[in-house]
Formats: structure tokens, C-alpha cells, sequence
């Protein structure tokens, strides 16, 4: 909200900027605020992925499929994008002593990959559910080793200028309600000379509808669903001056 440092007290931390407080519940502080502009969509989302997931049947513990993420035994063509980027991000960006930063990390897979390495992995979402979002960490902490886990809006991060060498989300910009903004953010917290990437995107032709029919399930929830074209894209990379 204010850019200020945050000290903590007890299980918060509190801004003597803002006044602002933040609780911090299992280890994760939760660090929305309801001051910042869109929190009624982000709410909305946040209450929409469970419910989603309940009703189609997949909100559960699954340690065997979870441990093979973001590779998955069946076939999926999204998930098989996923793994292939991720993987091309591992090999050519990661290297060893980095502080990383995902946004949007959901269940928070990618320390399974990220932590071994011997990066300092750090995990975003709006998400801090136990089975779907970031409260599933403490699984993957079991297998790889502690890490952070922030609750926080990618359109908003609550990190000081340039404090990581990589920066990344896979699957998660088109979900923002302000995809520039959440680059130009991704940015800011990304040292000069370090990386900046979106993975696993999708796109539409320039002048074709917006509408994306798959997407309509994740809409009637509450969902917040966006799909650009590769120039859109571009042009926030370039906003973000990156």
C-alpha cells in the first residue's frame, strides 16, 4: 500500500507506514489487503478455485501425482505445455544460489524442482488453501526442504525493488485483471540483468473474439479469466521495460 518496511510483531507483521497488519498462519503471511484496487474480484476467485474443485471432484490430496509435477499420467495437453516451458526454464535460467520468485504458484510444485537446485525459492498466490494453494507447500517442504510461502496479488507484490534474480509464472498472467500491471510488478522486484518470464500463456489472433468457450466453467465460479493476443503480451513486456 505504502512501500514501507514491515516489522514483526507476534504472529503479524505490521506496517508503520499504513497501519497496515498482516497475519501469519502456518507460516505464510497473508499479505492481501483489501485497500488494494480489485480485491472484491480477487476475493471472488479465491473462494471460486475450492469450490470448483469440490464439485468437479479433484480437491484432494493426490502425494503421487503431486510429487510428478508438472509432468501428470494422463494426457493433458495444458499440463504437457506446462511441463515443457518449466522445463526449458530450468535448464537455460536456474542456476544455484538465486533468489527465485513464482507468482501464482498454487500448491506451490515448483520447489519441488526449484529448492534442489539451490535457489532460495519463494512462492506466491492469491491462494493460501491447504489442498490447492500455498498451504500444500508443507508437503513439498517434507520431500525438498523449507522455502516462503507468501499469500499475495501478483498486481501488487509486497517486495522491495530488484530482490530477485528470476521472476516467474506459468500458466497464471492471463488470470490477472491487469496482465501490464502484473509484468510491470514482476519486473520491479527482478534485479537489472535478471529474468523475467511468463510461461505457458495462451493466445488468440489479433481481432479474434475474447470469449473462450473453455473458459466458461472457470467464469460462472468467479474465476477471473483473460485471453490476449501474443502482442498484448509483448507490449506489457515492453511497458515493463523488460
Amino acid at each position: 500500500m505504502c512501500s514501507s518496511g514491515l516489522a514483526l510483531d507476534g504472529d503479524a507483521l505490521t506496517c508503520p507506514g499504513c497501519g497496515g497488519a498482516f497475519e501469519i498462519e502456518d507460516g505464510v503471511p497473508l499479505m492481501l489487503d483489501d485497500r488494494l484496487p480489485g480485491m472484491v474480484e480477487k476475493r471472488r476467485e479465491i473462494d471460486a478455485w475450492p469450490a470448483k474443485a469440490k464439485e468437479e471432484g479433484w480437491y484432494g490430496e493426490d502425494d503421487a501425482t503431486d510429487l510428478l509435477l508438472p509432468a501428470v499420467p494422463w494426457d493433458d495437453p495444458t499440463w504437457s505445455a506446462n511441463e515443457h516451458s518449466f522445463n526449458l526454464l530450468l535448464r537455460r535460467y536456474v542456476k544455484p544460489g538465486q533468489r527465485v520468485l513464482e507468482v501464482g504458484a498454487a500448491r506451490c510444485w515448483g520447489a519441488l524442482h526449484m529448492v534442489p537446485r539451490g535457489v532460495d525459492y519463494v512462492a506466491t498466490d492469491i491462494l493460501a488453501d491447504p489442498v490447492i494453494g500455498l498451504g500444500r507447500g508443507a508437503f513439498y517442504e517434507h520431500h525438498v526442504g523449507p522455502f516462503q510461502r507468501v499469500q499475495a496479488d501478483g498486481e501488487n507484490l509486497p517486495f522491495a525493488d530488484r530482490s530477485f534474480d528470476l521472476v516467474y509464472c506459468v500458466a497464471s498472467l492471463h488470470h490477472a485483471l491487469d496482465a501490464r500491471k502484473m509484468v510491470k510488478e514482476m519486473a520491479r522486484v527482478a534485479r537489472r540483468g535478471g529474468i523475467v518470464a511468463a510461461l505457458n500463456e495462451g493466445t488468440r489472433a489479433p481481432g479474434a473474439s475474447e470469449d473462450n468457450p473453455q473458459q466458461s466453467s472457470e467464469k460462472a465460479y468467479g474465476i477471473n479469466e483473460h485471453v490476449h493476443t501474443m502482442w498484448a503480451y509483448v507490449g506489457a513486456f515492453v511497458f515493463a521495460g523488460v
